[in-house]
């Protein structure tokens, strides 16, 4: 049976763990605010450290009533952990997420030439090996993969799929005119004058490699298009969400 106490003005509750002779405590974090609320909702899904993103969103959970057992279990960390989280965000609030620097062996490079190593990251993103290479010319020190991993990482680089585009090989004044033109066709489908079907092309490629790179959070690389043998894809859909599709092998143009 539950028995609730007050103490400081925080609800606890006490019960009995699975062992007759070990007492769980189990506290809820206090109301958040909407500020706090966005600060946690941001760290969880934005932060590139795993430990404030965890501590993020158990805060979070616990706001929403989940009992600190259950959020241990969901991250594999003892109880008394989760209530540490708990009493740290509410004595030094966002200061508590992350993990203060620790003493350890120095690093390697000098603040400027961990600023030249991101810039060559950003510069080649798909190959740390091409920077190792570079960095060690230039300072003639020479670094682990791991440790260029985790500079791009606190430099807030994350490593994912880039994007092929065609934007490269758009005709400004061409894609103007064409988005005029199919606003005064929507116009013309708005007051009932004619009936407006969109058609797409989509390909698929038979060499089906898209690259990984690092790249800034929020931002992604875009590479033009290559020509390999590709199976093409055209699709027509109306207002009236009537679809039809078509698949075959030569290119397709306005005409």
């Amino acid at each position: 049976m539950l028995v609730q106490y007050l103490i400081n003005v925080k609800p606890l509750f006490v019960a009995y763990s699975p062992r007759p002779d070990e007492v769980m405590i189990v506290r809820y974090v206090q109301p958040l605010t909407d500020e706090q609320r966005a600060l946690l909702e941001k760290t969880m899904k934005e932060d590139t450290a795993f430990r404030a993103r965890s501590r993020a969103h158990s805060l979070l959970l616990s706001a929403g009533g989940t009992p600190i057992q259950t959020i241990a279990k969901t991250y594999q960390v003892h109880r008394v952990t989760v209530s540490a989280w708990i009493k740290k965000w509410e004595r030094h609030g966002a200061q508590s997420l992350h993990d203060h620097p620790r003493s350890g062996r120095p690093s390697k490079l000098t603040p400027d030439e961990q600023e030249l190593a991101k810039h060559y990251i950003k510069e080649d993103p798909r190959s740390l090996k091409q920077v190792v290479e570079r960095l060690a010319n230039k300072t003639e020190k020479r670094l682990s993969i791991s440790s260029l991993k985790r500079l791009a990482k606190r430099a807030r680089l994350r490593w994912k799929r880039v994007r092929k585009s065609l934007k490269s090989l758009r005709d400004p004044e061409a894609f103007e005119r064409c988005k005029r033109a199919l606003e005064a066709l929507q116009k013309q489908e708005a007051n009932g004058k004619i009936a407006l079907y969109y058609f797409d092309e989509a390909g698929f490629a038979l060499d089906p490699t898209i690259p990984y790179a690092w790249q800034e959070a929020g931002e992604v690389i875009e590479l033009p298009t290559m020509k390999y043998g590709r199976i093409r894809g055209l699709c027509s859909n109306g207002t009236n969400m009537r679809c039809s599709a078509y698949s075959f092998h030569c290119y397709t143009n306005p005409d």
